[in-house]
């Protein structure tokens, strides 16, 4: 592609030049003879008709075309030689010599020349056509009789008021310099114009609106989107300084600084970020974002569904937490004032009460809702899987290793939460790498050299004396006290008895549902055994013995058969707690001259055989006590 350059030529044989470097150089000129003002008129109009990329054009007529146009303009100066030449030849016609130069020039100290050269020199300089034909006149007047310009029209004016006029002839290098300047300005113009369009074309695949103003409030960018949301047509604003009739535009102004501003315009919900762009020496705009909320809102569900399908969501709440236990309330409580915090949070409990259940409620009711809920049983991993599940790993990092890499758990966990479950179970060298993490808040990936910032809360859990495990050196302390800085205590289930009934419905109508059964209620008698049943898996053994429960019966009632069996299986090998020291007795439901006789076998096994202990811990007599052993014996 030609470069395609207008120039402005000040007399015939600067155009003859011109000609003659552009054939030399293959370049696409044309050619307007004429000064300042004029020029100025025809270059503009000759912009605005034809795709010209720069301008070359001499001294006062230079400055005068940068006023009209908005393309690069090269300035041809004559060079020193050229004026010394000049002056030269205008010595041969008077020692006074007027010079008449442009006032955007930098003014030239004559003090040498006139030494060299033996002659007077004064400078007048101009701005535009008046001043330069009066300061001809002044010259005239002043008593000089030689005066030199750059311009032919200089040459006749002079010689109007009866004084010598000379041109200022540039030189065939000076020339060939203007133009190549010219040339290299196009360089770096077509340079920037193929970036500008490269980003002007990303920018406007971007799934939002842009506008970008200047430090004037002048728009200098808007992409399509933008248009489309704000209902107006940027592109014809591009360049001019928004004014007060331009009230989409002022909405925009009127919003303050920072992310997520809501507003209404044209009919539509809008969210938009406006932020200042500057260095630490200038500033240099601002540019606004804009999203429609419905968009925003349809993104969300997407990233929800992507969780949901991921697992990375937490599905329970504080309100699937039954219970009427006062104090098992409180822990509820003192749980949905952790949620208002980003501390790391340690849930003690023994399996199956709930801990995974009190985690993601928290994660629910915190302002980290809307982020992903992460979970790992840290015991089910053997040491180094669960290392790099937990931090990732690069591509190549170790024998097996996915190609191109995994992101860890907590990169995935990225602005919600991690929940750490059987954190108790961790080797000394996962502890570590934990700890760092949560005190530097970055990841560094296995096999990696770069760390990766996270935004991530924790929540552990644990079945084990920490404690104690400190003090035996399994469990570092200073990973303890970075988790223990909020405590949650769940009780087990046996210690909130009064709970067990209404788990128990909850869990009826649950698989009711679910097998599309319609059992009704659970017997007195089961309801007794329940509540004197230790229970040692908590509301995960409740649950499960429920779902056999109605997996086996067929009827709208419980059926006595499977409530026996399934009872003798739990009561298998369970029938005193050592959990509660002794002080619970789980027994099968039967008559009561069958459940009498497996108390007093028990209670038996705990005296050890001795009969005056059986009495006293059954609170009978000796002989009241020999009946009953007798009664036993014959009914075997």
């Amino acid at each position: 592609m030609r470069p395609k350059i207008l120039v402005t030529s000040p007399y015939p044989q600067f155009t003859q030049l011109v000609n003659q470097v552009a054939r030399e150089r293959q370049l696409d000129v044309k050619i307007i003879e004429a000064l300042l003002e004029k020029a100025a008129k025809l270059v503009y109009e000759e912009v605005q008709s034809a795709e010209y990329e720069v301008v070359v054009s001499r001294g006062g007529t230079a400055a005068a075309i940068r006023e009209v146009v908005d393309i690069p303009v090269v300035t041809a100066e004559f060079n020193d030689f050229d004026l010394l030449r000049a002056l030269w030849q205008a010595k041969n016609f008077g020692d006074k010599i007027a010079y008449l130069g442009s006032a955007y020039r930098e003014a030239y100290e004559f003090d040498e020349l006139m030494e060299i050269i033996g002659v007077e020199l004064k400078q007048y300089t101009y701005r535009n056509s008046n001043d330069f034909a009066e300061q001809i006149s002044r010259a005239a007047e002043d008593g000089f009789k030689v005066v030199i310009s750059g311009a032919e029209w200089g040459q006749s004016l002079a010689n109007d008021v009866g004084m010598k006029g000379m041109i200022i002839y540039s030189s065939l290098r000076s020339v060939t310099q203007a133009l190549e300047r010219a040339e290299e300005v196009l360089s770096i113009r077509r340079r920037d114009k193929e970036y500008s369009r490269r980003l002007s074309t990303m920018i406007q695949a971007v799934d939002e609106g842009v506008v970008c103003i200047d430090a004037k409030d002048n728009i200098i960018f808007a992409n399509e989107m933008a248009e489309d949301l704000l209902k107006f047509n940027c592109s014809q604003a591009s360049g001019n300084k928004i004014r007060d009739d331009k009230k989409v535009l002022l909405k925009l102004l009127k919003l303050p600084m920072g992310a997520g501003q809501k507003c209404f315009i044209n009919g539509t919900d809008l969210v938009v970020n406006r932020a200042k762009v500057s260095d630490q020496k200038e500033y240099f705009g601002e540019v606004f974002t804009l999203q429609k909320i419905s968009q925003l809102q349809q993104l969300e569900q997407k990233i929800r569904k992507e969780s949901h399908r991921k697992g990375l969501v937490a599905r329970f709440s504080f309100a699937d937490i039954l219970t009427q236990d006062e104090a098992m309330g409180d822990i509820v409580e003192k749980a949905e004032n952790f949620s208002g915090v980003d501390s790391t949070v340690l849930i003690i409990g023994e399996s199956g009460c709930g801990k995974e259940l009190f985690s993601q409620s928290i994660h629910r009711a915190s302002n980290r809702y809307n982020g992903p809920f992460v979970a790992v049983n840290c015991a089910a991993l053997p040491e180094e899987l669960l290392e790099s599940e937990l931090f990732g790993y690069e591509d190549g990092a170790f024998t097996g290793a996915r190609k191109g890499g995994k992101p860890g758990l907590f990169e995935l966990a990225h602005g919600g939460t991690i929940f750490l479950d059987e954190i108790g179970s961790i080797s000394l060298g996962v502890q570590a790498r934990l700890l760092r993490v949560l005190q530097e808040r970055e990841v560094m990936r296995i096999g990696g050299e770069s760390v990766i910032p996270v935004d991530v809360r924790c929540i552990a859990a644990t079945n084990k004396n920490l404690q104690k495990a400190v003090r035996r050196g399994d469990f570092r302390s200073d990973l303890y006290f970075r988790l223990n800085v909020l405590k949650l205590e769940l009780p087990s289930l046996k210690d909130r008895s009064g709970d067990i009934l209404l788990l128990a419905e909850h869990f009826l109508a649950e698989f009711n549902q679910k097998f599309g059964k319609k059992i009704n209620g659970i017997p007195e008698d089961l309801v007794a055994w329940m509540q004197a049943y230790s229970w040692p898996g908590n509301i995960r053994e409740l649950g499960n013995f429920m779902e056999r429960l109605v997996i086996l019966t067929d009827h709208g009632t419980l059926d006595r058969k499977w409530v026996q069996q399934l009872i003798a299986e739990a009561d298998e090998g369970i029938i005193c707690d050592s959990k509660n020291n002794g002080r619970r007795i789980a027994v099968s439901i039967g008559t009561l001259e069958e459940m009498e006789k497996q108390l007093i076998n028990a209670i038996n096994e705990k005296a050890q055989g001795n009969r005056s202990e059986l009495a006293k811990l059954l609170g009978i007599s000796r002989t009241t006590l020999w009946k009953k052993l007798n009664n036993q014996e014959g009914s075997d």
